[in-house]
């Protein structure tokens, strides 16, 4: 089995009561605003390589962190951005997590079906016909699991690491009980 890796944190952070998305994006050109497609405004960093959508209610989300430093990189160069556009807004905004977001992988092939059956089925969406993993639901963690038939694990839902690992751990032990793994 791989260790667990991190593969995305989305955070947000609440900057100011609400923007003028307009007046933002004319202020800051090197944001990428189309109001056809989105409400906010988008802007891309290249390090750390994440995104930022500044929303109407004052909210910067950050998407694409592999660490909470990297959020917290990203929310301060736009937060250093907006204000030299000379708009004024929260400074030291505390940071809120949305989803935490790990992965792993077991190196094996994964009988979906049989898994399926061998899980609690209230917890479980099974539809290979739609969607090519099974999906599973642990409730007391708020975890949301997908399990491939590659053996690759995803965990998302959670609000910090170490129900994020612990996602995958319950997960792994639930696969070797059942004799997958």
């Amino acid at each position: 089995m791989d260790s667990i890796k991190i593969e995305n944190i989305i955070a947000y952070a609440q900057l100011s009561e609400s923007f003028d998305i307009e007046n933002l994006a004319e202020k800051l050109p090197e944001f990428y605003y189309n109001p056809d497609d989105f409400v906010g405004l988008t802007f891309k960093l290249e390090d750390p390589k994440t995104a930022i959508l500044l929303l109407p209610n004052g909210r910067a989300i950050c998407t694409g962190a592999i660490s909470i430093e990297e959020v917290e990189t990203s929310i301060l160069k736009v937060i250093e951005k907006i204000t030299n556009a000379g708009i004024k807004i929260n400074t030291k905004p505390g940071l809120e997590i949305q989803n935490i977001i790990v992965s792993t992988n077991v190196y094996k092939e994964l009988n979906l079906d049989s898994i399926s059956k061998g899980l609690l089925l209230k917890n479980i969406n099974y539809e290979p016909d739609q969607f090519p993993g099974l999906i599973y639901n642990i409730d007391e963690i708020g975890a949301l699991l997908l399990i491939f038939s590659s053996g690759k694990i995803v965990c998302s839902g959670t609000k910090n690491f170490e129900d994020a690992y612990k996602g995958i751990e319950m997960m792994i032990e639930k696969l070797s009980s059942l004799g997958a793994l």
